[in-house]
C-alpha cells in the first residue's frame, strides 16, 4: 500500500487573542498561558504523529497551529511557538508550518514575522461575508478587513486558505452562495467549510433552547453545499475539508445540527447524482438496462451513500439495471453504447 503523501501535525494552542465571542464557540478564554504548557503540547503532538522514522512517514509533513487566533497572540509568544517548531523543521521532522487567524490581525509586521520562520500557509476564519449574519453571530463588522488581509497574504507569498460556515443565525441558501461567490473573488488557494452545530456551553445553545435559533437539517445542508462545491470546482479552488472532525469532545457536547461522519461523501454523492440525472434527462430514450462510464476514482460518489443514487435513478427512470463502469481518462460521465 502506498504511503500518504502529506501529513498534518496539529498543535492546539489555548483560545487566546480572538477579539470576538462567537455564538458557536465554546472554547473558554485562557490568558497567561505558560511556555511550559506550550512546550508540552508541541512535544506531545510530535510524539503522537511522528513517532516513526522519517522514511516511514509521508514525504511532506506540516505542523499546524489550531485553536486560537495565532497572529492575535502576544508577539513574544508567537515568536516562541514558531521558534520551537522551527527546530523541528531544521531537524527535518516537518517541512513547513501553517496557522489560522483573523483578518483583523494581519499586517506587514505580522506577516514579516511569519516569513522569518517556515510558515507557508495562512488560513483566515471568515465564516460568512454577510454583515448581518456575522453581527448576529457575535462577529461585529468582521468582514471589513478580509479582502485587504487576503490580498496581503497572497502578495507576501503565503498560501491562502479560507474557512467558511453555513447555517449561522440569519443565514440562508442565497446568503451562503453569495459568500461562496465573494470567497472565489478573494482567490484563495483552498477552502474549508463547516456546518453550524449547536454545542453545549455556547451562546448558540442558549438561543436554541429559547427557540430563537433553528439549526439546518442535514438535507438542507447537503443541498446547498453541493451547489457551493460546484462553484468552487468551476473556479478551480479545492475544498479540502467539509465538516468537523468527529472528535469525542465534539460528540459529547453536540446537541443539534447537521452533523454526519461522512458529510463530504454525502455532498460528493449529491453532486454526482445531479450529474447522472442531467445525463439521463438529456438522453432521447433509455433502455431498461443502462451502463454509464465514469472516472474510476469517483465510482463511489456516483453509486451514492449506501447505494442511494443507484436506487433513486432506477426508480425514477424505471430501469431494470444500472451499471457504473470506471474508465480511465474520463473527466465526465457518458452513457455506454
Amino acid at each position: 500500500m502506498a504511503r500518504k503523501q502529506r501529513m498534518i501535525v496539529p498543535i492546539f494552542i489555548p483560545h487566546q487573542g480572538c477579539p470576538y465571542r462567537c455564538v458557536f464557540c465554546n472554547q473558554d478564554e485562557i490568558s497567561g498561558a505558560e511556555r511550559s504548557d506550550d512546550a508540552e503540547r508541541i512535544e506531545k503532538a510530535f510524539a503522537t504523529y511522528l513517532s516513526a522514522p522519517n522514511d516511514c512517514l509521508p514525504p511532506h509533513r506540516e505542523a499546524a497551529f489550531y485553536g486560537g487566533t495565532f497572529t492575535g497572540l502576544p508577539a513574544v509568544r508567537q515568536e516562541w511557538l514558531l521558534s520551537r517548531v522551527q527546530e523541528k523543521v531544521n531537524a527535518g521532522r516537518v517541512q513547513a508550518i501553517r496557522l489560522s487567524t483573523h483578518a483583523d490581525f494581519i499586517d506587514d509586521e505580522k506577516l514579516s514575522r511569519l516569513r522569518r520562520y517556515s510558515v507557508k500557509t495562512v488560513e483566515l476564519g471568515v465564516q460568512s461575508t454577510d454583515t448581518d449574519v456575522l453581527n448576529r453571530s457575535g462577529r461585529v463588522n468582521a468582514y471589513d478587513s478580509v479582502p485587504r488581509a487576503a490580498k496581503r497574504i497572497r502578495q507576501a507569498g503565503f498560501s491562502l486558505g479560507i474557512q467558511l460556515m453555513l447555517g449561522l443565525p440569519g443565514d440562508d441558501e442565497a446568503l451562503f452562495l453569495k459568500t461562496v461567490d465573494d470567497t472565489i473573488a478573494l482567490q484563495p488557494d483552498f477552502v474549508r467549510i463547516y456546518p453550524t452545530l449547536v454545542l453545549r456551553g455556547t451562546r448558540l445553545y442558549d438561543l436554541y433552547e429559547q427557540g430563537d435559533y433553528v439549526p439546518w437539517t442535514l438535507e438542507r445542508t447537503v443541498d446547498v453545499l453541493a451547489e457551493g462545491v460546484r462553484r468552487f470546482r468551476q473556479a478551480d479552488i479545492p475544498v479540502i475539508r467539509i465538516g468537523l472532525h468527529p472528535e469525542p469532545s465534539l460528540l459529547e457536547g453536540l446537541v443539534a445540527g447537521p452533523h454526519h461522519p461522512a458529510l463530504r461523501s454525502l455532498v460528493d454523492s449529491r453532486i454526482a447524482l445531479d450529474e447522472l440525472t442531467a445525463l439521463f434527462d438529456e438522453a432521447p430514450s433509455l433502455p431498461e438496462r443502462v451502463t454509464v462510464r465514469v472516472p474510476p476514482n469517483r465510482i463511489s460518489h456516483y453509486t451514492g451513500h449506501r447505494k442511494f443514487n443507484l436506487s433513486y435513478l432506477k426508480s425514477r427512470y424505471h430501469l431494470r439495471d444500472l451499471v457504473l463502469r470506471g474508465q480511465n481518462g474520463l473527466t465526465g460521465i457518458v452513457l455506454a453504447t
